[in-house]
């Protein structure tokens, strides 16, 4: 039996693992609405059609459809007891966009670092609710699982932490709420899924930026500070982004792509070989190269459709040798916090501590365009003809 044909086995699945984690949500079966229904189903004949789906691939496969259905009862389940969180106004959020590895996670942890704004902590992505005191965390179930698995996860493939750090208290991509639509492209990078593929980039993503803002509101539980958000995965429907927070204050991130696109292509490789040890790493570099480039349409025809919005371009260069200048920079360019007496000092305590914890922005560059069967002649030729 196929993915296809499994998906009310899998939805009963979701419904027993999330009623396995309280008492009170027995019998609870809320999986909130029909919007995820078309791009789940897509992704499941999509799976049935791949020639190349290893056991393994399919079982992960399999235990992601399912874990992301059990985000979505957990966010149904919390919107039922707070019905009002559809209330609370998101005001002028940061949006970080750009291809992966352009140093989109350094600012965005960075940003995240201030006091006046706030994050999606990696645990609440997974399990959306609103925000518990943070001396809560360690005795939540929630937040003990998802430890768990990214400890596992980072046991397997320990060059993965150096590669994309990830900890369920620390802030990282809202690609995690993006997922409950079944509309991402994490899902096309663990799988060869060449029919979702095609069909993600003509896919209208406007009620999945409505679900996404919903969860948001969800989780800030009344917090008003400025959300910073960032997931490569915008570059999609950077419209629909639009559409759903007319106010955002965009951030494009920039690196030269003969860097960017094997850093990519070895990020995926990593997370894919724990699975399926034989992958051929050219081809990822191929695939990763086709999608990365050819979503600079996306990105060119936004701008030049909302030329009267507000982008403020940051290179990662200029990010590792002065942070704390393009953070200024940024709040000064969207009139942010313009009044804040103490803005220097903050900046100079937010890269402090950032340095201090975390050195990814600056790690050096280690990976060959030739390792993933490509040139720089050929990845330049790719972004220079789009």
């Amino acid at each position: 039996m196929g993915f296809y044909h499994e998906l009310p086995q899998l939805h009963h699945e979701a419904q027993l693992a999330f009623e396995l984690s309280s008492p009170d949500r027995m019998g609870f079966n809320d999986f909130g609405g029909n919007e995820y229904q078309c791009a789940l189903q897509v992704l499941a004949k999509s799976l049935d059609a791949a020639d190349d789906l290893s056991p393994l691939t399919a079982q992960i496969m399999r235990a992601n459809i399912i874990d992301v259905l059990q985000s979505r009862l957990c966010s149904q389940f919390y919107f039922h007891q707070n019905p009002s969180c559809i209330n609370v106004e998101i005001r002028r959020p940061i949006f970080i966009i750009g291809m992966p590895r352009s140093g989109t996670t350094a600012l965005h942890r960075l940003l995240a670092a201030d006091n006046c704004n706030q994050g999606l902590e990696y645990w609440l992505g997974v399990s959306p609710q609103p925000r518990p005191n943070k001396k809560e965390w360690p005795g939540m179930i929630e937040f003990q699982q998802c430890d768990e698995k990214l400890t596992y996860m980072q046991q397997a493939a320990p060059s993965l932490k150096e590669i994309h750090d990830m900890a369920a208290n620390q802030v990282d991509e809202c690609r995690l709420l993006l997922m409950q639509s079944f509309m991402n492209v994490t899902f096309q990078s663990a799988a060869w899924v060449g029919d979702y593929e095609q069909w993600l980039l003509k896919a209208d993503f406007t009620e999945a930026y409505s679900r996404y803002k919903m969860n948001l509101q969800l989780i800030s539980g009344g917090d008003e500070r400025r959300w910073v958000l960032k997931d490569p995965s915008h570059l999609w429907a950077p419209d629909a982004l639009l559409t759903t927070f007319p106010d955002a204050c965009i951030v494009q991130m920039h690196r030269d792509p003969c860097e960017l696109i094997p850093s990519v292509a070895n990020l995926v490789y990593t997370t894919r070989r724990m699975v399926e040890p034989g992958i051929d790493k050219h081809r990822v570099g191929r695939r990763e190269l086709a999608q990365w480039s050819s979503l600079l349409d996306n990105l060119e025809t936004f701008r030049r459709n909302h030329s009267a919005t507000r982008v403020y371009d940051v290179s990662m260069q200029q990010l590792q040798h002065n942070p704390a200048t393009v953070v200024k920079n940024i709040y000064r360019h969207f009139s942010l916090d313009s009044g804040r007496a103490s803005l220097d000092d903050d900046v100079e305590k937010m890269v402090a501590g950032i340095q201090h914890e975390d050195r990814h922005a600056i790690r050096s560059h280690r990976y060959t365009a030739e390792e993933f069967g490509l040139t720089n002649e050929q990845i330049e030729r790719a972004f220079n003809t789009h």
